[in-house]
C-alpha cells in the first residue's frame, strides 16, 4: 500500500530534545496558525488568505477571532501586489502565504509585499515545507509555521519560527494518544490480528480532536519521536524519489505543476491532469492513494475550485522506494 497517514515506530525515540530559538511549539499547524493570531490580539481584523487552501485554516482563523478575504495567486502559486490591491489589502492587515509542496521560494513575494505594504503582517505557512522552515530563511516573513503529523512518523508537533513573542500553552494534546496508537497498528498491520480498520477508525478518531486542541502543545511522545529522526536521511529519499517521478512524467510527456528545485525535500510532486479522477481510481485498485490538495469543503476559491477538479499529489516520501514510484507512474500511463 502506498499512502495513508504515517505509521510509527516507537523504537526511534530518543531523550535529548531541544527546543530552537525563536521556535515554539504547538499540537498542530492548525493551532500554529491560530496562536499567531491569537498573538495579535485582534490588532489586525481581516486575514487575507490565498484562493487555494486547506479548508482546516479558515477554521483556525475563525476561532481566532478574525474575518478573512481571499486573493488571487498568479500562475506560479503566489500573491502579487496587484491581485491584493484588487481586493482592498490594507497597509497593516495580514496577507498568508502558502509554500505549496514545498516548491517555492517567497522571499521575493514576500519582499514585494513588505516595500509597498511596510506594516503588513506577513504569515508563511510551511506546512508542506518542512526543511524550507528548517533550514531557509525568510527575513520579510514575520512568522513561519510548519507541520510535523503529515509529513513524519510523528503524531502531532506545530512549529512557530518569529522574533515576536508567542503565546504559552498547557493544554493537554487529546488526540495524540489516538494518532500514536493507530501509527503502532498501522506499523504492525497484519499481525496479532490489526486490520486496516482498526487503525485507520483510530486515525479518523484522532482527526476529529485536532480543532479541539488548539491551546495545547506538542505532545511528549512526539518530542522524543522528533529527536531520534534521522531528517537528512529523509530528505535523501525524498530527493531520490522526486527523481523518478520528474523522470517518469517526461517519459509521458508531462511535468509536474511547479518547478521542483534540487534541494527541496517534496512530500509530494502535484500534476495536473483532465481525468484526474479516473487516474486516481485506477491508483485505489492498486492500493496507491494519492490525495488532492484540497477539496472545497464548500469554499467559494477560484484557484482552489480548479484544483479540485484536476489536481493530483503524487507521493514521493520517505517510506518508498523506486518500485513504489515505478508503480504511481504505471497506473497514470494505463489511465492519462
Amino acid at each position: 500500500m502506498i499512502g495513508g497517514e504515517f505509521e510509527i515506530d516507537l523504537s526511534v525515540q530518543r531523550d535529548g530534545f531541544v527546543q530552537q530559538t525563536d521556535t515554539y511549539y504547538y499540537a498542530s499547524g492548525r493551532a500554529a496558525l491560530y496562536q499567531i493570531l491569537r498573538s495579535l490580539n485582534c490588532k489586525r481584523k481581516k486575514v487575507w488568505l490565498p484562493d487555494w487552501l486547506c479548508h482546516t485554516m479558515i477554521d483556525a482563523v475563525e476561532r481566532a477571532g478574525y474575518e478573512y478575504v481571499f486573493y488571487e495567486i498568479d500562475s506560479q502559486f503566489k500573491a502579487t501586489i496587484a491581485a491584493l490591491d484588487r481586493v482592498g489589502f490594507q497597509n497593516g492587515d495580514a496577507v498568508l502565504e502558502i509554500n505549496y509542496f514545498g516548491l517555492l521560494r517567497l522571499n521575493e513575494t514576500s519582499k514585494a509585499i513588505k516595500e509597498v505594504y511596510p506594516n503588513a503582517l506577513v504569515i508563511e505557512d510551511d506546512v508542506q515545507a518542512y526543511w524550507e522552515f528548517a533550514e531557509k530563511e525568510n527575513p520579510y516573513a514575520d512568522y513561519r509555521f510548519t507541520s510535523l503529523r503529515k509529513a513524519f512518523m510523528i503524531p502531532d508537533g506545530g512549529l512557530v519560527y518569529t522574533k515576536h513573542p508567542m503565546p504559552t500553552v498547557t493544554g493537554k494534546n487529546t488526540f495524540a494518544p489516538l494518532k500514536i496508537k493507530a501509527g503502532v497498528m498501522k506499523q504492525n498491520r497484519g499481525m496479532n490480528g490489526i486490520k486496516d480498520e482498526d487503525y485507520l477508525a483510530l486515525f479518523n478518531q484522532g482527526a476529529a480532536l485536532i480543532s479541539e486542541n488548539y491551546d495545547s502543545a506538542m505532545s511528549d511522545d512526539s518530542k522524543r519521536l522528533f529527536a531520534g529522526m534521522d531528517f537528512q536521511k529523509a530528505k535523501a529519499q525524498r530527493q531520490a524519489n522526486a527523481k523518478c517521478i520528474i523522470n517518469g512524467l517526461e517519459g509521458l510527456g508531462m511535468k509536474p505543476m511547479i518547478e521542483v528545485p534540487d534541494d527541496c525535500g517534496p512530500l509530494f510532486i502535484p500534476i495536473y491532469l483532465s481525468n484526474r479522477n479516473e487516474v486516481r481510481k485506477k491508483m485505489f485498485q492498486h492500493e496507491i492513494f494519492c490525495p488532492i490538495h484540497w477539496p472545497l469543503e464548500g469554499m467559494p476559491v477560484k484557484k482552489g475550485g480548479e484544483m479540485a477538479e484536476h489536481e493530483l499529489s503524487l507521493i514521493v516520501d520517505q517510506r518508498y522506494g523506486q518500485q513504489d514510484m515505478d508503480k504511481i507512474i504505471n497506473c497514470i500511463c494505463k489511465k492519462s
